[in-house]
């Protein structure tokens, strides 16, 4: 589904990028993403599982975290254990993104050090996600923008400042090809928290295309920040929200997913164009539903029209109510029979 753009629309929806054969941006459908992360908790067949799944409830994209522990916490903390079991070796790579191309859809991750990128480069990732965590990272950012692929970036705990210094650091390194998600960094968000109505402060700062990472649960923050202007819905996604581990109770399961990725799609041709010219859809109904002038009477040729000789009805036929002050008071120039259409042809 794609909209036509003319003028100042067009101008202003340039900064469009391309995911593999899926265009991002204002025009497009929105780009929308199952976030695995780690809740495949380092088995494979569950990660396998998963995008399959995710696949067929209709998701543009699968992403994962691609790092290892110790690039994130220290090995005496008690998460330890838990982040470790979610690394994923080169190999454990190239077996998903062949799953991932088997069903259609992109993978994606976000690597949480250079050496990670490295990795994801050697599976040759269409593009780059930046967690929140790593928005003032500005080495890494500087690293991963170098490489020229799309920058999804997440804006979760920031200040626009901070938001700007991250996307002139990205900019400097020669890379423009930047998507900023609109996050709150809560797990789970409540819906007070989810300020949607940053989604178009950034967007009109930036001039950038802007997503949403949608930590809240339920479907209905992410379909209004579509309303408002996010181009990617990104959504954190299980099979099941009893497995163990931190994230699967707040993530959707293939039910809920499936059902946002329809309501999105139905969201979409419900917003269509910014119409307000005859190519409105409507517009033939309009000598239907609109009001036009008849004679309450008999009018013989030669009477001078008085406002107890005219009614106001449907159809729209002849003149409109607009034209009741030019019609009072003209002369009949033939006889107009009761409940005929007033035009200027009688008066």
């Amino acid at each position: 589904m794609t909209i036509e753009l003319t003028g100042f629309f067009k101008e202003y929806c340039m900064n469009n990028i391309q995911i593999g054969n899926r265009k991002i941006g204002c025009g497009y459908k929105t780009f929308i993403v199952a976030e695995i992360g780690f809740n495949h908790n380092g088995e494979m067949a569950l990660a396998i599982e998963m995008i399959k799944a995710a696949a067929k409830a209709g998701v543009d994209a699968v992403k994962f975290q691609t790092f290892k522990a110790s690039d994130l916490v220290f090995e005496s903390s008690e998460h330890f254990d838990l982040i470790k079991c979610g690394e994923l070796s080169l190999d454990d790579h190239i077996k998903l993104v062949e799953v991932a191309n088997d069903n259609n859809v992109e993978f994606l991750s976000t690597p949480f050090s250079m050496e990670s990128v490295d990795v994801l480069e050697k599976i040759s990732v269409p593009a780059y996600k930046v967690a929140s965590m790593d928005l003032t990272n500005l080495p890494l950012l500087k690293y991963i923008a170098a490489i020229g692929k799309p920058m999804f970036v997440s804006t979760g705990m920031a200040t626009l400042r901070e938001s700007a210094e991250a996307v002139e650091t990205i900019k400097n390194v020669g890379n423009d090809n930047i998507v900023l998600l609109h996050c709150i960094s809560k797990y789970p968000a409540v819906s007070e928290e989810a300020c949607l109505r940053t989604i178009p402060l950034i967007k009109d700062s930036f001039n950038l295309p802007v997503g949403y990472s949608d930590h809240v649960q339920g479907n209905v923050s992410s379909i209004a920040a579509v309303v408002l202007g996010a181009c990617v819905v990104e959504k954190h996604f299980t099979i099941d929200k009893n497995l163990p581990g931190p994230d699967h109770k707040i993530s959707s399961d293939p039910c809920e997913m499936a059902k946002l990725v329809q309501d999105i799609r139905t969201v979409e041709k419900c917003m269509g164009e910014a119409l307000i010219t005859l190519k409105r859809p409507d517009r033939k109904e309009a000598s239907l539903f609109r009001r036009g002038l008849y004679s309450k009477m008999d009018i013989s040729a030669g009477t001078t029209i008085t406002p107890e000789m005219i009614k106001s009805v449907r159809p729209e036929k002849g003149l409109t109510p607009g034209h009741l002050e030019f019609v009072i008071g003209r002369v009949a120039k033939a006889n107009i029979p009761k409940e005929s259409p007033i035009t200027f042809d009688v008066i």
